[in-house]
This record gives structure tokens, C-alpha cells and sequence, in this order.
């Protein structure tokens, strides 16, 4: 219990320290050149598997620049629901009308890539994910979407998101449809039907019920709304991204969101996971008008909020996240994710609780309005192997290129470095797994 608390106070330790540097520079007025407008920054970027309940998904222009900008230059990537076919290629009509007066909107994207490993190829063991074969290409994931948005006075809506490729066959819910090979699959991403109701506060209450993503996280399945290729062991092990569930967002001010909600379990597709149903608490709150610091608290906890790891089952699990993000000013954006869990009476574990914890940070920089340099850094300590099933300390540091030829195509090279305490690492069931591995990974993303 002693190792156990000295872990806990210093992850929590870090997390306050980022806290304290992020709220001074937030005070600082030489990094006031930002305007209420957001880029896409800490405030923009989803905090789940997509675009996330309390946020707003939108790139603006801020004011300011480098010489070779004007004041109205974007920065970072433009989202798919921004690209805006219809005027561009698809000439204005009477349908296009009818569904832009019905709240009605229709895009999509497709994204593919290739990695190197130093390790082998084939399917590597534990990370990198999504692009998790060695010295392949994949098409990662095509998507079409699908949303009857809401409106400020009572309204209804809907999302259906279908995608295809390795991602989707990675993540087949159990009781999935469509092929059942390793590289590709198809799945239903999101399938809700939504509600706004203007009642309790000003900006009243959201609900969500269907299939849709776990309000948890900071980054996501999705390829638009993540800024490199790969993803974080955060993700892979201490997260869910998709369920189904009744999830309510209750807007209390401008500054803050309270979500909260019953799910049926990890990657739930309207079937109940484990032996009862889940449940969810999560708090955004913006620390200043224009949002440029919020903090995020997320509690997850249930018989199955995330998928067992073969013979680690247990009676209870829980989530808790801690994030902190902050835009330092127009051109960088700081984040802070970490991440506790349990599992009580895991009978891998002789029946006693097993633990893991994590923490990440990442850096994006908008270096110019064409291109964006990403970074990021992660310690994992899967303390009972309980996630992974190996009882170790993992670390990764990531560095990537976001190239934005165009609104609608980016190109994402990045290189990888992974560690572990014990040899982990490696093409699946390779007799002799390594303790380090390198990839060099390469998508191109293209939004329509």
C-alpha cells in the first residue's frame, strides 16, 4: 500500500505542478495575443473518441500572426464537417437546401498510412495502435457520417457514423456485423438519436441515447480529431472509446459542462457488457472566458467499463481521469492527461485489486498555417498486468509532422520510440520480444 500511495501522490504531484505552470502563464499579460476566437487548440480538439460533448468543434481565426500570415490565417487542421462540399464541388440544389434547412449535414473521410517497425513485421504486440503493423500499409479507416444537428430552443437530432478498414476490425464489438479478418472490418461508430432541451440553465441540456463515444480521454479513434497517427497507451489501455448508453450534458455556464450518464458497458453495441451497467461523471470547466485553460475531471466506473484482458476478470472496475489543457497563445497548446484504475478481485491476481497508472503529456505547435509539429511523451505502469498483461513500466515519445496541403489533405509522418521493463515488444508471438522498438509511421488523411 505504501508503493501504492507514493505512485498515486506522484502522478498527482505532476498534474498539480502542470496546473500551477499553466494558470501562471495563463495570468501572464506578454501571452495575452490570443482573441476569444479558438484555433484549433486545447479547446477545440474533441477530449473522446470524436468530437466531444462540451466542446465545440469549430477552427477560427485568431488575430496576430507570423510575417508570412495576416491576421485571418487559420491555423491547424480543418475538420471534415468545415470542408464544406456543397458550394465548392457540389453546386447549391434543391436537396442541398431542403437538408441545410433540416439541420441536415453529410461528410466523411478516409484515412491510410503505412509503418516501419525495427522490431519485424506483421501484427506488433501492444502499441503502436492504430497503425499496429509492422513494415505494412493499411487503410486505417473510411467514414461517412451522417448529423441532424441540434438548435438552442427544443430540438432533436441524430448521428450515424459508419466506418470501415483495420481500425473497425481492431474494434468489432462482440456482436459486430460484416468481415472478421485482422485488416479490415466495418462497424457503426456512432448511432444516436439526441435531444436539446433549454430547461434547468441558460444553455440548457443535451441527452445522447444509442451507440456513441465515451465522454473519457483526450484522444480518439477517429483520424480527424487526433493529432498523429498513433495513439497513446492511455487510450489503448485506460480508456473506451465507444458504448451505448443515455448520457446527459447539462451546461450549467459558459465555463462549464457537468456530463453524466449510464452506459451498457466496453464497446457495447445495444448489448449489455457484464453483469450489470456502467456509469459515468465528468466535469469540464474553462478557468477563463475565452478557454484557454480547462481542466477535466472524468469517474468511469462499473463491472465493465473497459474490455477484460483475458484472464484478468474482475467484480468492479474504475476510471479516473485528470486533464488539463492550455493555449499558451495562438501557436502552442499544452496538454496533461492521467489516468488511475482498478479492478477489485482479479483472479489473475489471487483475487486482490489490481492497479494501473498513467500519465502523458503533449505539445502542439502550430509552426505555420500549412504545418503543425506534435509532440508528446507517456509513462504507463501496469502495476498488476492487469491492462496488458505483463507487469511493467512502458514508456513512449512521439514526434510528427501535421502537413496540411490543402483544407481536405493532410499528410502525418511521425517517429516513435518504445520502452518497457520487460521484453514486450515485437511481431505477435515472436520467440524473442525486445525491450525498445522503433516505428516510423506515415498516413495521409484526406476529408471530404
Amino acid at each position: 500500500m505504501m508503493i501504492i500511495s507514493i505512485r498515486l501522490a506522484a502522478v498527482l504531484v505532476l498534474f498539480t505542478f502542470t496546473l500551477n505552470v499553466a494558470w501562471a502563464q495563463s495570468a501572464d499579460p506578454n501571452l495575452s495575443g490570443v482573441s476569444s476566437s479558438p484555433t484549433m487548440t486545447s479547446s477545440t480538439l474533441p477530449q473522446s473518441d470524436g468530437p466531444s460533448t462540451g466542446d465545440t468543434p469549430l477552427s477560427k481565426p485568431a488575430e496576430g500572426g507570423p510575417p508570412s500570415s495576416g491576421p485571418d490565417t487559420h491555423l491547424g487542421p480543418v475538420l471534415p464537417e468545415d470542408i464544406k462540399l456543397i458550394g465548392s464541388l457540389i453546386p447549391p440544389n434543391a436537396l442541398t437546401a431542403w437538408a441545410a434547412s433540416h439541420n441536415l449535414r453529410f461528410f466523411g473521410w478516409a484515412d491510410g498510412g503505412y509503418t516501419g517497425s525495427s522490431t519485424g513485421s506483421g501484427l506488433l504486440e501492444l502499441e503502436p495502435l492504430m497503425n499496429r503493423f509492422g513494415n505494412t500499409g493499411l487503410l486505417n479507416q473510411a467514414t461517412l457520417v451522417l448529423e441532424r444537428t441540434l438548435a438552442p430552443e427544443w430540438s432533436w437530432g441524430f448521428r450515424a457514423e459508419f466506418y470501415m478498414g483495420s481500425d473497425a476490425a481492431l474494434l468489432r464489438p462482440t456482436n459486430g456485423f460484416g468481415p472478421t479478418g485482422d485488416k479490415f472490418g466495418t462497424d457503426f461508430r456512432q448511432a444516436y438519436v439526441s435531444i436539446h432541451a433549454p430547461v434547468l440553465t441558460e444553455e440548457g441540456v443535451d441527452f445522447k441515447f444509442g451507440r456513441q463515444y465515451v465522454p473519457i480521454g483526450y484522444e480518439t479513434t477517429m483520424a480527424p480529431y487526433r493529432p498523429m497517427y498513433s495513439l497513446t497507451y492511455a487510450w489503448a489501455y485506460a480508456e473506451n472509446g465507444a458504448t451505448t448508453g443515455a448520457i446527459a450534458t447539462i451546461h450549467v455556464n459558459p465555463r462549464l459542462d457537468v456530463i453524466a450518464g449510464v452506459t451498457l458497458g466496453a464497446n457495447s453495441l445495444f448489448k449489455l457488457q457484464g453483469r450489470a451497467p456502467d456509469y459515468i461523471l465528468r466535469g469540464l470547466y474553462w478557468l477563463d472566458a475565452d478557454k484557454r485553460t480547462k481542466l477535466v475531471g472524468t469517474l468511469y466506473t462499473g463491472p465493465e467499463p473497459l474490455a477484460y484482458h483475458e484472464e484478468h476478470v474482475g467484480l468492479w472496475e474504475t476510471l479516473l481521469e485528470l486533464q488539463l489543457s492550455h493555449d499558451v497563445n495562438r501557436w502552442l497548446t499544452l496538454v496533461s492527461e492521467t489516468n488511475l484504475g482498478w479492478l477489485t478481485q482479479d483472479q489473475a491476481h489471487d483475487s486482490n485489486t489490481s492497479q494501473w497508472y498513467l500519465t502523458n503529456v503533449v505539445g502542439i505547435i502550430h509552426a505555420h498555417r500549412l504545418l503543425d509539429v506534435n509532440l508528446r511523451a507517456e509513462w504507463f505502469d501496469d502495476v498488476d498486468g492487469a491492462r496488458t498483461g505483463t507487469r511493467a513500466h512502458y514508456f513512449e515519445v512521439t514526434a510528427g509532422l501535421n502537413i496540411m496541403l490543402t483544407r481536405w489533405l493532410n499528410l502525418r509522418p511521425e517517429v516513435r520510440w518504445d520502452s518497457a521493463t520487460s521484453a514486450v515488444f515485437g511481431p505477435s508471438g515472436s520467440p524473442n520480444p525486445e525491450n525498445h522498438q522503433w516505428t516510423y509511421g506515415f498516413d495521409t488523411l484526406v476529408k471530404f
